[in-house]
């Protein structure tokens, strides 16, 4: 530790007012959202160390006081009205939005700010101490006593992630009023089977290889485009084009049914099938876009997968699946920790983002020597961990080689295991292979195992 000969040099107090400008500069451009997320770490006007810096963050917290907008005309204005056109011009307020970073890291800026203020603090209070210390006759309890006064002030400069009430209750009425905390599947049988989805959490898909869980995602990818919510696929063993081929084989249904799955997936077509896979191709472009949808397939790591959330800023991420991503640094580690992980930080990434994840998972082979063989939360692996983190839980079950008794009467199960909205059980509904779909109405369901049935007397 270096000695201190001067006082003037430890009082030459900390700061970073780049940093002050950035987050600034971000709540410009970002508004309310931004703001929220600066105001997480800096809770204080004194936390800017520029003064100019102070009124631009007291006339931003006025504004979200009254519930008004933030952005530099707002802002611009008030602060005429607060402080005069000549202290705070909009020339030098739109010159802090200029050559800014991306405005989803104004957290990082935001702490750095913090961080200086409470090193200024901790600065003065020294100073203060040694003041105190120094007094001719001044008692050693004084001292202490002063002492523990001045750390107790520093410790409450701690961010803290409780929030004001009145921010909470405002945030919630919110929510409430334009229901957009809640993100429908796009099917009624679903919706009110598993209660939809809430932004900020996490569902588990669960099922055994071949059950068609992946099929099943993709369904609910298309579900949730056709109502207009942007989604983002992620599909660690399909490629790119394996999954469109599935897309196409839904999409074909019912005006297109001739071109099925098989024949997709083998390029056997008639002329006449040639044109409907035209038209198909057609009907994807209109639908399936850049803003409504995203899907890759080589993402290999937790941490490129946090980035890539945090680029396209999904309403929906689908995960497919959870067992294939690796973290850095646990390779060597027991699995469990790599799922604790993974649940962990897509636990944070849906509530930074404001989304919902739908995470795809393998089941234990186990399931396979009971009796009963339809899935429960035990039989996920590392399933403390999953039943802990998720929210909600479903699997997809499809008895095609188990004994009648288990059989389902359409061909294929969706279960609610766990769920906080919905209903815990069991929804039986049709699957067909060909079609790549699922079918949720009992109507369509017992036509789908109609056909499929008597394709089997056929062969």
């Amino acid at each position: 530790m270096a000695k201190i000969t001067n006082w003037d040099d430890i009082t030459k107090l900390p700061t970073n007012t780049m940093a002050e400008s950035t987050v600034l500069g971000c709540c410009l451009l970002g508004g309310k959202e931004i703001y929220e997320k600066a105001k997480g770490w800096i809770r204080e006007n004194n936390a800017f160390y520029s003064e100019d810096h102070k009124k631009v963050w007291k006339v931003m917290e006025k504004l979200y006081k009254d519930k008004r907008t933030i952005d530099l005309v707002t802002v611009s204005a008030l602060a005429k009205d607060e402080y005069g056109r000549e202290k705070i011009s909009a020339y030098w307020l739109s010159s802090l939005s200029e050559d800014l970073p991306t405005s989803q890291s104004v957290e990082e800026y935001s702490k750095i700010v913090w961080e200086k203020y409470i090193q200024r603090e901790a600065a003065k209070s020294a100073q203060k101490l040694y003041g105190v210390t120094t007094k001719e006759f001044n008692k050693t309890n004084e001292v202490l006593q002063e002492h523990k006064s001045l750390i107790n002030e520093l410790e409450n400069l701690q961010p803290t992630s409780v929030k004001p009430m009145h921010e909470i209750i405002d945030r919630a009425e919110e929510a409430i009023l334009k229901s957009a905390n809640i993100i429908k599947f796009n099917n009624k049988i679903l919706d009110s089977f598993a209660g939809g989805m809430t932004r900020k959490e996490l569902t588990v898909l669960g099922g055994r290889p071949g059950h068609g869980k992946s099929v099943f995602a993709v369904n609910i990818l298309k579900g949730l485009v056709e109502s207009g919510v942007k989604v983002m696929l992620i599909n660690r063993e399909m490629t790119l084009e394996e999954t469109m081929k599935r897309v196409f084989a839904m999409e074909a249904y019912p005006d297109f049914s001739d071109v099925t799955y098989g024949k997709i997936r083998h390029s056997e077509f008639t002329d006449n099938e040639k044109r409907n896979l035209g038209n198909i191709v057609n009907k994807c472009y209109e639908k399936y876009t850049e803003d409504n949808c995203i899907i890759v397939d080589h993402i290999r790591t937790l941490e490129d997968t946090l980035i890539e959330i945090g680029r396209h800023k999904p309403d929906v991420v689908i995960d497919d699946y959870i067992q294939l991503i690796t973290v850095n640094g646990l390779k060597n580690r027991d699995r469990r920790f790599e799922i604790e992980e993974i649940l962990t930080q897509y636990k944070w990434a849906c509530k930074e983002h404001d989304c919902h994840a739908i995470l795809v998972s393998q089941l234990n082979r186990e399931i396979e020597k009971r009796f009963n063989p339809r899935p429960m939360m035990s039989d996920y692996a590392e399933s403390g961990v999953i039943e802990q983190t998720a929210e909600s839980a479903l699997f997809v079950y499809y008895p095609y080689n188990f004994n009648s008794e288990q059989n389902s009467r359409y061909g294929s199960e969706i279960i609610t295991a766990k769920t906080r909205y919905g209903k815990i059980g069991r929804y039986e509904c049709g699957f067909n292979g060909n079609r790549c779909k699922f079918f949720y109405t009992q109507e369509e369901a017992a036509l789908s195992a109609a056909k499929n049935n008597q394709k089997t007397k056929n062969i």
